[in-house]
C-alpha cells in the first residue's frame, strides 16, 4: 500500500530511559507540549476543509467565473456580490482545454454535491495524520524517568550519582526537578521571524537555560527519526516545537544537519564497505545490516557528536541509541533514509524517465553543480534532513537551470530539476522577442487601460499582439504539455523511486516549473500520498485559481502553499488565453476560499512575465523563505523594496512595496 495509507515501518519498541538527563516534571511538560502542539497541527489539517464557500458571478454560460472576482474587487462592489451569484455580462468564450477537461468538472449548483470529492480527500487526510500523531505520542510517553530522590536517599544503597540528579535539577528558573509556574509564551523571543511563522504554545519549559531547551530539542528529533522515517509532518512538529522552546531557527537547522550527517555516514560506510564485497551467488551489491552492540553503537554515533555537548548537558551512545531504536543499529534503515538503495540508483530512475520525457535530471546544486546520479556523489557535508528541489519554467541564453537558483542556502538538501532544456530555451527567447517589439509595448498600454481581466473576458486582444502571437504560442504550448509530463515524473521519483528516501521534500517553481509541480501535487493527492511535501512556493503560475484545486494541493502539503501572482503579467494572461478561462488563473489573482493558502503579490514586473527569473530571489526573501544567501543576493541584485503582500491566515503582518529594478 502506498506511504499515504499509512504504511511503513513499525515504530521500533526500544526503551529510552533518561533518568538523570531530565527530570519527571520536564518529561511530563515536555510531553505535554508536544500532545497540544500535534492538536493545533491536526486543527490546521482540518480547517482548510472548512473554508467558506465561493462562489463566483455566473457567467453567461451559466458557469461561474473565477476571473470575475478580481475584476469586481477593483470595481468596489459589495463582496456579497460574489455569494448571491449576479449575473456578469459579458462575451465569454466557452474554451476548454482538453487537460482541464479530464481533472475538472463545471462548478455545481448544490453545495453538498459541490464538496463531496473535498470530503472523502479530508477524512482520509485526517486518517493519516491521526495514525502519524498516534505514532508520535507514543514514543514521547514511552520514555523513561524514574525518581531519582527514592534512588539517592537511601542509607546504604549505591542508588545513582547526584551528579546525574543535578544536572537535571538545574532546570533556569524552575528550580529543583524543572520549570514550574503557569503556562506563557516567551515575553520575548529568540528568533521573532520563527515566532510569528509558528506561534509560541503557552508552556514552562522554555524559562529553562538554553542548553536544556536544546537537549529537549535534540531528543525530540531522535525520537522522530526512531519512527524510521523523517515525514513532512515530523519537520513542522519540530520547527513549532523550536518556537515554543524560544531557539532560533538556526538552532534546529544546525542540530538536524549534524544528525543527518553522522547517519549518512554511517550508512555509507556500510554501502562501501559491502560493495567491496560482492554477493558469492549474484555478484550484485547488497547492504551490509549492522548488528546492535557497543562497538557498532559508538562508531554510528561518534559521527553524529552525541554527548559531547558543552559543560556535559548531553546524551551516552547508549542513551542516544534507545532514543533512535532500530535506527541506530541498521544501515538499511539508515540508507533508506537518504535514498541511498542500490536497488533504486538514481541512474536507473532516470533512465526509465527518459522513455517518456526527454533531457529529465536532477542537478545538484553546489559550488561545482552536476547531475546526480550516484548516491556516493554527494559530500556527506552537504547531506541533511530536508530535501529542496527547484523548477525553472524558461530558460534564457543568459543563465542556465543551476545559475538561475545559486542563491539558495545550503541548509537543505537543494537540487534543481534539469527538464526539456531545449524547449524552455526556446520559450525564454520567444519571450524576450515578444517583450522587446513595439507590438508588445502599445498592447500592454491597451490591456492595462482595460484590466488584464476584462480583456480574457471578453477576449478582446490588440491586433498588432494577436499578429505576433505565433512567435510564442507554439513554444508555450509545447512547453505545457512537457510541463504536465515532467510533474508527472516528479511525483513518480517522490514515491515511488523514492529519490529522497524517507525525507520530506519542498518545491520551487516559476512559470511553467509552477506548472509541472502543480501536477505533481494533483498526482500526489489522487495516490492520497500524504506527509511526503513539507512546503511549496509557485510562482506566475499557469494554471487554476479555483478553490476546490487548491484545496486538494493543500491536503498533501504539510507546511505552507504560497501563490505568488501579478495582475500585471499581461504575458500570462495571453499565453494562458486558448485554455480553460472558467477556473480562473493562479499567477494572475489570489487564491479565495481555501483557508492555508498564502497569497503574495508582485506589483511590479519590468519585463512582464520573463521578469520571474531574475526576481524569484527576492520573492522568497519577501515571503520569509529562509534557505537563501543573503550576500550573494544583495551583490548580484540588490533589492529596492518588497512587493505588495496578501494573505489568507496571514502568517506575519502583511507588507507593501513594490520591486524597482
Amino acid at each position: 500500500m502506498g506511504r499515504g495509507r499509512g504504511s511503513g515501518h513499525q515504530p521500533a519498541r526500544r526503551p529510552a530511559d533518561l533518568t538523570g538527563i531530565i527530570s519527571i516534571a520536564e518529561k511530563n511538560a515536555f510531553v505535554s507540549l508536544v500532545n497540544t502542539i500535534t492538536d493545533n497541527m491536526q486543527k490546521d489539517v482540518s480547517n482548510p476543509f472548512d473554508s467558506l464557500p465561493v462562489r463566483p458571478v455566473l457567467g453567461d454560460n451559466g458557469q461561474g467565473q473565477w476571473l470575475s472576482l478580481p475584476l469586481l474587487r477593483h470595481q468596489d462592489e459589495n463582496k456579497e456580490n460574489i455569494l448571491t451569484g449576479k449575473t456578469f455580462r459579458g462575451n465569454i468564450p466557452d474554451t476548454y482545454s482538453t487537460t482541464h477537461t479530464k481533472t475538472h468538472h463545471a462548478v455545481e449548483t448544490e453545495e453538498s454535491a459541490r464538496f463531496q470529492p473535498l470530503g472523502e480527500l479530508k477524512k482520509e487526510t485526517l486518517v493519516f495524520f491521526r495514525k502519524w500523531k498516534s505514532s508520535v505520542l507514543q514514543r514521547f510517553t514511552e520514555i523513561n524517568v524514574n525518581d531519582m530522590t527514592a534512588e539517592t536517599s537511601g542509607p546504604y544503597g549505591r542508588g545513582r550519582s547526584d551528579r546525574g540528579v543535578y544536572r537535571a535539577a538545574r532546570g533556569g528558573r524552575g528550580g529543583r526537578g524543572g520549570s514550574t509556574g503557569p503556562h506563557c509564551v516567551p515575553t520575548r523571543h529568540k528568533d521573532s521571524k520563527l515566532a510569528a511563522r509558528h506561534p509560541p504554545v503557552p508552556n514552562t519549559l522554555w524559562s529553562l537555560h538554553p542548553d536544556r531547551r536544546e537537549l529537549l530539542l535534540h531528543i525530540a528529533l531522535l525520537i522522530l527519526l526512531s519512527l524510521q522515517d523523517y515525514k513532512a509532518n515530523s519537520r513542522l512538529l519540530l520547527l513549532k516545537l523550536t518556537s515554543s522552546l524560544n531557539l532560533s531557527f538556526e538552532t534546529y537547522q544546525s542540530g538536524e544537519a549534524q544528525v543527518a550527517q553522522g547517519l549518512v555516514r554511517a550508512a555509507l560506510d556500510a554501502l562501501l564497505e559491502d560493495a567491496a564485497k560482492p554477493d558469492e551467488e549474484t555478484g550484485s551489491p547488497k547492504f551490509k545490516m549492522v548488528l546492535g552492540g557497543p562497538v557498532n553503537l559508538t562508531a554510528v554515533l561518534k559521527y553524529v557528536r552525541i554527548g559531547t555537548r558543552q559543560r556535559g548537558l548531553g546524551l551516552s551512545t547508549i542513551t542516544a541509541a534507545s532514543l533512535l531504536g532500530t535506527m541506530a543499529e541498521n544501515a538499511v534503515l539508515m540508507g533508506s533514509l537518504f535514498g541511498i538503495n542500490p536497488a533504486k540508483l538514481p541512474s536507473k530512475m532516470l533512465v526509465t524517465f527518459a522513455r517518456d520525457i526527454q533531457d529529465f535530471a536532477f542537478v545538484r546544486l553546489c559550488k561545482d553543480p552536476y547531475n546526480y546520479d550516484d548516491v556516493t556523489m554527494l559530500e556527506v557535508s552537504h547531506r541533511r534532513l530536508h530535501v529542496l528541489v527547484a523548477l525553472s519554467g524558461f530558460l534564457t541564453d543568459s543563465k542556465d537551470v543551476a545559475e538561475t537558483w545559486k542563491f539558495l542556502n545550503s541548509q537543505s538538501e537543494l537540487y534543481a530539476i534539469q527538464w526539456e532544456h531545449a524547449a524552455l530555451t526556446n520559450l525564454g527567447s520567444a519571450l524576450e522577442t515578444v517583450i522587446k517589439s513595439t507590438a508588445w509595448e502599445s498592447a500592454k498600454k491597451e490591456i492595462a487601460s482595460k484590466s488584464i481581466f476584462k480583456t480574457l473576458m471578453t477576449s478582446a486582444w490588440p491586433q498588432p499582439l494577436l499578429r505576433i502571437s505565433k512567435i510564442v504560442d507554439n513554444a508555450w504550448s509545447v512547453g505545457m504539455v512537457r510541463a504536465e509530463k515532467a510533474g508527472a515524473m516528479l511525483a513518480d521519483a517522490l514515491i515511488r523511486h523514492k529519490f529522497q528516501g524517507e525525507r520530506p521534500v519542498s518545491l520551487i517553481g516559476y512559470s511553467l516549473g509552477a506548472r509541472a509541480i502543480y501536477a505533481c501535487l494533483m498526482v500526489l493527492a489522487e495516490r492520497r500520498q500524504f506527509g511526503v511535501v513539507d512546503s511549496v512556493v509557485m510562482i506566475g503560475a499557469p494554471f487554476p485559481a479555483e478553490s476546490r484545486v487548491w484545496l486538494t494541493m493543500k491536503s498533501v502539503v504539510s507546511g505552507r502553499l504560497v501563490n505568488v501572482y501579478s495582475e500585471n503579467d499581461y504575458i500570462l494572461g495571453f499565453l494562458y488565453r486558448s485554455c480553460n478561462l472558467q477556473f480562473g488563473i493562479a499567477g494572475l489573482q489570489e487564491i479565495q476560499g481555501a483557508d492555508g493558502v498564502e497569497n503574495h503579490c508582485v506589483e511590479a514586473l519590468p519585463k512582464g512575465h520573463l521578469s520571474y527569473s531574475s526576481l524569484t530571489d527576492h520573492i522568497l526573501q519577501s515571503i520569509g523563505w529562509e534557505d537563501f544567501h543573503v550576500q550573494v543576493l544583495n551583490k548580484e541584485n540588490p533589492p529596492r523594496g518588497i512587493p505588495r503582500t496578501t494573505s489568507q491566515n496571514p502568517p506575519n503582518p502583511p507588507r507593501r512595496g513594490r520591486y524597482r529594478r
